[in-house]
């Protein structure tokens, strides 16, 4: 290890010399623009790794002008250590006793996936979403957001661009960023836009590495809601979960992360008559949004395609997860993952997997589906009555369960005459209370003590109301 180490810092110093020394040449990524250092876990011995049939050499690191810089040896594709799971002392702010005003606060997903490298080409950039609410606590709770100003921030993610090579390329996609700032022009510390009854901060750059270089696809981030002159009326934490644990490797065998992606455009070459590997070797990466429809970017027009990305590679994939070098839940092969536990809630804790939901790679992958929009909803397990479930049992049922069955869990309502966001109460797609990762149910235990969906009354009443409680509100 010690060699490799020396080698490979003997390698990039050559390197950032040669760059020193080329006046008018472009700025080579250099350690800290590239993934994190990191203590990885080798694939087990027993794991089989499938030869992709596609044994084509991919183009050289040393050749291409994006990929100059090779990644440390210990950021090899090899796998991914133990992800923290302890919430961290002295980070977070002390929980103090609720005041006029109470805080929620969510990620849209659940977790974000991202990249570890982006000298070949783009699927998806950090990229996190933040969803806040806050209501006015009395005998008759409101929710508020005239007045008010929401920040948030990441306590231990201060620079996210020292530790992803992203902003390097970022360029080659059309986007002229700031280091450090999201496609929506967002930083990892800054203020919520308020809406009509909620806060939202879309595009916020969130990566899988704390400023003191620990892998950690569960940060904090923290919300503050301040009056007009500032004073900080509430507090709440939860979790930004973001991950590049996307194991192509799997099958896309080469040393390195960008020789494997390198694999991916020779497939995609031989399989599609493209010229992909080629633009990226000529120091162009590859945006596959471009060609395909990408709903989760904001493009929902195919462009010399037939199929959107999702569709494109959920149906080529489909008969290929195959093997014991699978994870036992087989879309965390590529959905991070393993480690990262996209689906860590309580669904997850009692059996039900991903494609009880979403269906199985050929259903997801099906061309008339909608990708990011054709998804399962609330009401697709639990009836619009909320009186039984197809694949869960669920205790004392009220009213209806949203004011639009229709909608998706992250864009559903209930409660208080269906103005507050089911997950408000109930937490992050997900990551639905009572998570089986600490991290996530802090900000449930925070409020009411415990870990299980803000079912306390007195965290927005000031005392316990005597009528029944309603999802929906009312009794038609």
């Amino acid at each position: 290890m010690q060699k490799t180490l020396i080698k490979t810092l003997i390698i990039l110093g050559v390197v950032l010399i040669i760059s020193a020394c080329a006046g008018g040449a472009s700025p080579v990524p250099t350690t800290a623009n590239l993934p994190p250092t990191r203590t990885v876990e080798t694939v087990p011995s027993n794991t089989q790794v499938i030869i992709p049939t596609d044994t084509s050499p991919a183009p050289t690191s040393t050749e291409n002008p994006h990929t100059t810089s090779l990644l440390p040896t210990s950021a090899q594709p090899t796998g991914y250590p133990a992800a923290p799971t302890s919430v961290p002392e002295g980070v977070l702010p002390t929980a103090e006793p609720l005041g006029s005003l109470v805080a929620f606060a969510w990620n849209n997903l659940g977790m974000h996936c991202y990249q570890s490298d982006y000298s070949q080409f783009l699927i998806l950039p950090p990229n996190n979403v933040y969803w806040a609410q806050v209501v006015a606590r009395n005998e008759d709770p409101r929710i508020v957001t005239n007045g008010l100003t929401a920040n948030y921030n990441l306590p231990q993610e201060t620079k996210p661009a020292a530790h992803t090579n992203f902003w390097d390329y970022a360029a080659d996609f059309g986007w002229n960023l700031q280091p450090g700032i999201g496609l929506n022009g967002k930083g990892i510390a800054g203020t919520l836009d308020a809406s009509t009854d909620h806060f939202i901060s879309e595009g916020v750059p969130v990566v899988d590495v704390n400023d003191n270089g620990t892998w950690d696809p569960y940060p904090f981030f923290v919300v503050q809601v301040l009056d007009s002159a500032g004073k900080t009326l509430a507090t709440t934490v939860n979790v930004a979960p973001a991950s590049t644990e996307m194991s192509c490797y799997l099958c896309h065998v080469a040393n390195d992360i960008q020789g494997v992606f390198a694999n991916i455009l020779n497939a995609h070459d031989t399989l599609s008559k493209t010229s992909l590997a080629s633009q990226a070797l000529g120091g162009k990466s590859v945006l596959c949004n471009s060609c395909h429809a990408d709903p989760a970017m904001g493009v929902m027009a195919n462009n010399n395609s037939q199929t959107t990305l999702s569709g494109a590679m959920h149906s080529f994939h489909a008969d290929k997860l195959v093997g014991t070098q699978l994870p036992e839940n087989s879309c965390q092969a590529c959905h991070p993952g393993p480690q990262s536990e996209c689906l860590r809630d309580i669904m997850a804790s009692v059996g039900i997997t991903c494609t009880d939901c979403h269906g199985g790679m050929t259903e997801v992958g099906d061309p008339s589906r909608t990708p990011w929009v054709t998804l399962p909803t609330c009401s697709s397990c639990h009836t619009e009555a909320f009186t039984k479930s197809t694949t869960t049992q669920i205790d004392n049922p009220n009213q209806k369960l949203t004011a639009s069955a229709d909608a998706l869990y992250r864009n559903s309502k209930a409660h208080g005459g269906g103005g507050v966001f089911c997950a408000a109460c109930h937490g992050s797609p997900h990551a639905i209370y009572p998570t089986i990762t600490a991290r996530d149910n802090e900000q449930s235990i925070c409020l009411q003590g415990h870990a299980r969906p803000i079912v306390e009354c007195e965290v927005c009443h000031m005392e316990k109301p005597e009528e029944a409680f309603w999802h929906f509100g009312g009794d038609d």
